[in-house]
């Protein structure tokens, strides 16, 4: 019985990963807590199974049904599967909502991810009737990305905007004392973070990608944490880290190769790095995937 959730099915938006839709499943095991963190926000909807999420100190018990919050680099793991699971998981980065034009599309509605209240609960409430639209958005978020109709981009957005503001207004999850940061400088960190993910395997500064946000530094970190959840070099360590998760399945280049082209110094940083996402080193990732059926 595999003790790793399989990925299948992923179905990424406008042909990019600020978007992505994928099913994950996983056997009936017990299993031993690993860190397991993104830095992109999560909406999971379970469509089968029973267990147990592990999120920090927390522990949910997992019914078909049930949807699933997770902010960036909020660590969380299934450690107890009493029934095969499956997860419909909606992946996306902050920018996907902030970076948009116009005053319709702002930072403020991820405040479910970044403003929350003492009340918040990664299981979102069963009982609330706000949940039942919410699956209904996610599946119909699904079918538009599936079908791709006519102008399936924004409504794509418009669902996910509707699931923010639901989660905002439907339950107490927010804090709502907190303002959120004004959109005035969200066009200069967007056009850095365009920068940086187009030179990943380049030796990148904090002043350089400042410069292209037209900000100074100390600003340029603060406003980018708050948009994002996560320092630049989170953000940084976190895309290079994906991008040698793909060369590695590749399997044409080897470990040292593969830290280099990706931006790593040294091979040493790049297993440190590795290890702290995966819970493994590089070479012991590659193995599994090549033993995997």
């Amino acid at each position: 019985m595999s003790r790793h959730m399989n990925e299948s099915s992923i179905l990424a938006y406008s042909g990019n990963q600020l978007l992505r839709l994928y099913w994950s499943t996983a056997a009936p095991s017990k299993r031993e807590y690993r860190e397991h963190h993104h830095t992109e926000l999560e909406i999971s909807l379970v469509t089968a199974g029973r267990g147990v999420y592990t999120v920090k100190d927390r522990q949910y018990d997992i019914a078909p049904g049930d949807i699933f919050l997770f902010g960036t680099h909020e660590e969380h793991y299934i450690t107890d599967i009493s029934e095969e699971i499956t997860l419909m998981n909606l992946h996306f980065e902050p920018r996907f909502i902030w970076a948009s034009q116009g005053e319709m599309f702002d930072a403020k509605y991820l405040k479910i991810f970044f403003d929350r209240s003492g009340r918040f609960e990664n299981r979102i409430d069963r009982e609330n009737p706000a949940t039942g639209e919410i699956r209904e958005l996610l599946c119909g978020i699904r079918s538009e990305l599936e079908s791709r109709g006519a102008e399936y981009e924004l409504m794509v957005k418009v669902k996910l905007l509707t699931i923010l503001v639901l989660l905002i207004r439907g339950y107490d999850y927010v804090d709502t004392k907190k303002s959120y940061v004004d959109s005035e400088n969200f066009h200069g960190v967007s056009a850095a973070m365009r920068y940086l993910d187009e030179h990943l395997g380049s030796d990148l500064t904090l002043d350089e990608l400042a410069a292209r946000a037209g900000l100074n530094r100390t600003y340029f970190i603060t406003l980018f944490r708050k948009l994002n959840g996560v320092t630049p070099w989170e953000y940084i360590t976190a895309r290079r880290i994906e991008r040698s998760l793909e060369l590695l399945k590749r399997g044409d280049m080897s470990v040292l190769e593969i830290a280099v082209t990706c931006g790593f110094n040294s091979a040493s940083n790049f297993n440190r790095a590795f290890r702290k996402v995966t819970g493994m080193s590089p070479s012991d990732w590659r193995k599994k995937q090549s033993a995997a059926p």
